[in-house]
Parts: C-alpha cells; structure tokens; sequence
C-alpha cells in the first residue's frame, strides 16, 4: 500500500462522467487496474443532465474524426447495453428509435437532402420522408413541413443510468470507483504523471486520463498546459401525461424533443454561456416552451414534469480535447465533447486505451489533440 493507504493503479481517471466511465469500463474489461476518481455522483454533472441523444452527425462538415468515433458508438451501444444489463441488472433505457429531422423551410430542405446523400455515403440508415407521410408518422407535429430526413439508426439512452451501469461494470472487474472525492490535482515527477493528488494522500498511477468535463481545464492551468473547457449550461425540461408520445427523436428549430422509455419526453436544450450557473431559469423555460411550438405543438398539453440544467464541456473551436498531455509521457485527457458526449463516449474510450496501451496516440487523434492549444500558455 502507498500514498496514505491508496494502492497503485495502472491508470488513474479523474471524473466520473460518462467519458471517464466509459475508459474505465474499457480498460477493466482488458483485464487492467484502474481507478475513477469523482468529486460528487457517478454521472452527477454533464452525463446526469443529457438528453440521451446516440446519433449520426447532424453536420455534413463534421470533421473525420469525429464520424469515425460516433460510427464505433453507434455500432457498439447495442451489445454493450446488453452485456452491462447481464453483468449489472442495470437497465439504461436504451431504444433505437431513430430520430427525423424536419424541414420548415426552403434553406432547412436543401441542407437536409444534402446531408442525407452525405450520411448514405458514409454507410448510415438515414432515408428521406415525405411531407405527407410525416404527421403519419409523428401526429403531433405542425402542418406544412417540408419533408423530413429520419435516421433510423439514432437511440436514446438514460446516460445518468448508462455511466453508473459502466462504473459498476469495471468495479465488478477490480476497478476502484471513488464517488464524492475531488481530485486536488496532478502528482507529476519531471515529464511524468505520478498520481492524483487527494485530500487525504496520492493515489499511485502509473498513468494517469483527466475526463474531468468542464472542469478540467483548471487541472490544465495547475500543470502550465492549456486544457480549455468551458461550462455551457443547457437547460431542459421533461413532459409526461402524454397520451401519444413521439415515435420518433424530433430535431429542428436549433432543438430536440426526445422519447425515454419510461414514456416521458425531453425537450433539449438552451445554450447558455453563464459560467458554473445550474439555475432553471423562466428565460430558459420560455425558450424550451418555444421549441416545443416550433417542433410538435401537438404536445403543448403534456404535463411537465421535471426542469433541470447541466454544463456541458465547451471548447474554443467546440471540438474534444483527446490525446496526450504535451510535455507529459503518460498524462492524457479526454474532455470537450460539448453535446456529444454520449455519443461520442464509447469510440473515445476505444482509440484513448488503445493508444493508452501502445504508450502512443493513435494517429485519428491527431485533429484532437490538445497540443492545438499550446500556444495559448
């Protein structure tokens, strides 16, 4: 035993979110030692306040990097679902119901039919509906549409429920899950990472993955290395008491309307940059009522039945920080991934412990490396 009781670990995870569990489980899965080290809840921050939303890229301009990690997501939530249900009795709501992205207007048809010819390049399931077949297959949605792209290989997942399901998945596999524990900083010896530094000792790592979400970028600044995440708050609300809730993810208006399986919907999100605020605001609340309207006034007599905000991890350019940490042999993050953590999670945690493992970032990683941010220290 070292560092005040705390036994060395082969890699130390600093945050608890759905990014850090995902490691986590992927790791312990290799038959490898690990810990998670989380200052509140297992998916208490970003990953407890999320939508849910498991989707191809909305955004023909999406960089490579990022279509490669939400394809091996895509691919792997189905038999990784099924394998945390049977290790843990966890069920995380999964359900692939596709999600239809509607067009209101001549600007929103055009970008839809090119995005839809992009996604069927790529190999999705995406397919183009027609106006009259769209309020047949969402009711509540308004007249006159345009048309509609429906991906049907989009899902939605309790991701509070999915992260605690992955943390106990690894603690099942040896690993040490440590809740309501800050991580005061980084141990480091010359270009090495040592550790986490706790309250009552270190915890020995012989490497170390800062998934800290938007708090990380402080672990950045005490190391002289810039590490910018930045909290963007996101409000949302939930209906229920809906006789007939939406088959179908809805998209459109800058928003989401999104079915759970407990029959409840999730109106998502505002995009607010308001420092670490959590509050729900009635300017928020008006914003979501907005959404709803603009997207399927069909619900508007839904009961609403829970508001909540979270932060998501922003970036400066508002793409992921995932790599090694310049300057440092065995430091890594994996952070920023804003509104696509989940995602983006499991295809994180896949190429992040292969390079863990190969001692070197695997080449994909290269547009997300935090060196892009060098300069700014």
């Amino acid at each position: 035993m070292s560092g005040m009781g705390y036994e060395a670990v082969e890699v130390a995870i600093v945050g608890g979110g759905i990014i850090g569990c995902a490691i986590a489980y992927e790791l312990a899965r290799k038959g490898h030692r690990v810990a998670v080290v989380e200052r509140g809840a297992i998916g208490g921050e970003a990953s407890g306040a999320s939508a849910g939303i498991i989707a191809p890229p909305s955004n023909k301009d999406t960089p490579a990097v990022r279509v490669e990690l939400t394809a091996r997501s895509l691919s792997a939530y189905p038999w990784l679902v099924a394998a945390l249900q049977d290790e843990t009795g966890f069920d995380v709501g999964y359900r692939q119901w596709g999600a239809l992205l509607v067009a209101s207007n001549e600007n929103d048809h055009a970008r839809l039919r090119a995005l839809l010819s992009w996604q069927e390049d790529l190999g999705f399931d995406s397919e183009w509906v027609e106006p009259a077949e769209l309020r047949h297959l969402e009711p509540a949605l308004p007249e006159g549409l345009l048309g509609g792209m429906l991906a049907n290989d989009a899902g939605s997942v309790n991701v509070r429920r999915l992260t605690r399901a992955l943390a106990a998945a690894a603690a099942r596999r040896g690993a040490l899950v440590l809740e309501h524990t800050p991580a005061l900083g980084v141990a480091t010896s010359g270009d090495l990472a040592t550790g986490v530094r706790l309250a009552d000792g270190t915890l020995p790592a012989a490497q170390v993955v800062l998934a800290a979400g938007a708090w990380t970028a402080r672990f950045g600044l005490e190391l002289g290395q810039a590490l910018p995440t930045v909290p963007v708050k996101g409000q949302m609300l939930a209906l229920g008491g809906l006789l007939h809730p939406p088959r179908t993810i809805i998209g459109g208006a800058g928003g989401y309307l999104v079915p759970w399986t407990d029959g409840t919907v999730g109106v998502a999100a505002t995009e607010e940059e308001a420092g670490f605020d959590t509050r729900v605001t009635p300017a928020g609340l008006r914003a979501l009522v907005g959404l709803i309207e603009a997207l399927a006034p069909g619900l508007l007599d839904g009961e609403v039945v829970a508001t909540w905000a979270g932060l998501r991890p922003g970036t400066p350019d508002r793409e992921p920080i995932v790599g090694l940490v310049p300057g440092y042999d065995n430091l890594w993050v994996a952070s920023g991934h804003f509104r696509t953590g989940v995602q983006l999670a499991i295809g994180t945690a896949e190429v992040l412990v292969a390079s863990l493992l190969s001692g070197a970032p695997d080449p994909l990683l290269a547009p997300l490396s935090p060196a892009r941010f060098a300069q700014a220290v």
